[in-house]
């Protein structure tokens, strides 16, 4: 107990220090995010903080007028962008391409190639955004933002879990456990919970926190957070449709009572599925497009 105690210890540090070495997120991020999750706050004041920032401009107007947007005309100025696509856009917009970088890369401890963590996080937050406006949930910017960094965790720590991926494994089949629940038993931490560590260290309001900690449900309370519910079944719709994409996948447990509350017809999933697919193909052109 002792030598697993001083390796989770061990492990812990290594962490701590790969967390800090990450690509810092722009501090013009959280400005938008709170501007846009004021509704009372002036739509100019958030026009104004994006294209104060050269580098954001530049690259939305870049996206915006790809061949994959398909807009009928040159658009020059992030007010035009807004005003031709929608504010909900071209926030999602400047948040994704802002939030990319350290998620384009490799996880081989997952399983995951260059660009695959990335692609399957965006469905993720549209399919999390969708759920949350079906529902009335408030929070878009933030639901949408969290659901893109819920495994952020995996940028971190997907080499500790190459070097244990047969002990990790060896309990999700032997003994029935999560894949959350099986990192946590062998290294001393999952990717969840180095994911909180990264929300709190770029200062991530602590709501977002919590759902990117609690994305897979394992807390009881969670399952009482609509907005954390919304990223748990995006990703879980994920998983059902990219069946073979990532060690992890459909090693998570379903909470039967969650899926029956949000969706009371089955043919709902079926539809969301579809819909998850859907973008896919959209994000495909945008990736291409940045």
């Amino acid at each position: 107990m002792e030598n697993k105690d001083n390796e989770s210890m061990d492990n812990l540090k290594k962490v701590l220090k790969k967390v800090e070495r990450l690509e810092p997120i722009p501090s013009v991020i959280h400005k938008v995010l709170a501007l846009a999750d004021d509704p009372d706050a002036p739509l100019k004041d958030l026009m104004d903080v994006v294209e104060r920032d050269p580098a954001i401009t530049a690259n939305l107007l870049k996206t915006v007028n790809s061949a994959h947007v398909g807009l009928p005309v040159k658009v020059d100025s992030v007010q035009q962008a807004v005003a031709m696509l929608g504010l909900q856009r071209v926030v999602e917009m400047v948040l994704s391409q802002n939030l990319s970088g350290n998620l384009k890369r490799a996880q081989k401890g997952y399983g995951l190639a260059k660009g695959d963590l990335w692609r399957q996080s965006l469905a993720v937050a549209m399919v999390a955004r969708t759920l949350a406006d079906e529902h009335d949930l408030m929070s878009l910017p933030a639901i949408y933002t969290a659901a893109l960094l819920k495994d952020i965790g995996k940028v971190v720590l997907h080499e500790f879990v190459a070097d244990q991926l047969s002990s990790i494994q060896e309990l999700v089949k032997g003994k029935g456990m999560s894949f959350v629940e099986a990192e946590m038993e062998v290294l001393g931490m999952d990717h969840t919970t180095v994911g909180g560590m990264i929300a709190k260290q770029w200062h991530f309001s602590p709501h977002m926190t919590y759902m990117i900690e609690n994305h897979h449900l394992t807390t009881p309370a969670a399952r009482n957070d609509p907005a954390t519910v919304t990223l748990y079944l995006a990703d879980m719709i994920a998983m059902m449709v990219d069946t073979g994409i990532g060690v992890d996948r459909l090693a998570y447990h379903v909470y039967q009572e969650v899926f029956e509350q949000f969706f009371p017809d089955k043919q709902q999933i079926k539809s969301l599925m579809i819909t998850y697919k859907s973008f896919q193909r959209q994000i495909s052109g945008f990736v291409e497009a940045e």
